[in-house]
């Protein structure tokens, strides 16, 4: 009886546990071989990850081996409990602040969320930016400080539930700025302002940044991979398992997945 109640229990843990394992090897005509590792979790509810990273092996180049930086290795984490979650680089539709994004890229973001009134939540970024975010119907107001340095805040409101619109005014590195933004889905935002104009979208499919005045860009997904001015293409050949590369060297290959 004890045995049969173990395996009806893991049954059900199993249930609600998902994951992946991809080992991707490219191999272009001038003779570089890259490896790529992606792993996804997911417990339904509770946790989802990306971590991720890659080798490339060049011999014809002196300093033949490349990895990822630490920035790409961990992709996206979402760590979920009624009332508390941790998210880096990572958004769900029932995330309601759209100022967000202006960390995204780099941090992480503790959210305490309808545990001291009804409709309030509070959050934490790791470059020291502490905020509070009101929601009440489609209206949101927020406040952000930085506690190592007051001078530095950020305060805005914006209305709307899927789709909204705002404004903010802040002070972050010393610079004074001030604009309107749209989001959308809660995945995406357009910002302009005094200082920035940039475009964003954040989910566990595709990570977009453009940024216009500062020249800065990122596109991260399944089938292109670009930064800055140098970019990667991966067609499908057969299904999901046999892919054609070509990148903004000229360089083109094959690319294989094996899942285990």
């Amino acid at each position: 009886m004890k045995k049969k109640l173990l395996f009806i229990t893991l049954f059900f843990v199993l249930a609600f546990i998902s994951f992946s394992n991809n080992l991707f090897f490219t191999y272009l005509d001038n003779g570089n071989l890259k490896i790529d590792y992606n792993f996804n979790f997911e417990a339904t509810n509770l946790y989802v990850a990306n971590v991720s990273f890659y080798i490339v092996m060049k011999p014809e180049n002196k300093d033949y081996i490349e990895v990822s930086s630490i920035d790409e290795i961990l992709n996206y984490l979402k760590f979920y409990q009624p009332g508390f979650s941790i998210n880096y680089k990572y958004k769900e539709n029932n995330f309601n602040d759209p100022n967000y994004f202006i960390w995204s890229n780099k941090s992480f973001l503790i959210s305490f969320e309808n545990i001291f009134f009804e409709y309030p939540a509070s959050y934490i970024v790791s470059n020291g930016m502490v905020g509070i975010n009101l929601k009440k119907g489609f209206n949101n107001y927020f406040y952000w400080i930085n506690l190592y340095d007051f001078s530095e805040t950020s305060f805005g409101y914006y209305f709307g539930d899927k789709i909204k619109i705002g404004f903010f005014v802040d002070t972050l590195n010393k610079k004074s700025d001030y604009g309107g933004f749209l989001t959308f889905g809660n995945i995406g935002i357009i910002t302009i302002s005094k200082n920035k104009v940039f475009v964003e979208m954040l989910s566990k499919d595709i990570n977009l940044y453009f940024d216009f005045k500062a020249e800065g860009d990122i596109i991260r997904s399944d089938f292109l991979k670009k930064i800055k001015n140098e970019f990667e293409i991966t067609l499908p050949i057969i299904r999901n398992d046999i892919y054609f590369v070509i990148n903004s060297n000229k360089k083109y290959g094959i690319r294989f997945d094996i899942n285990f």
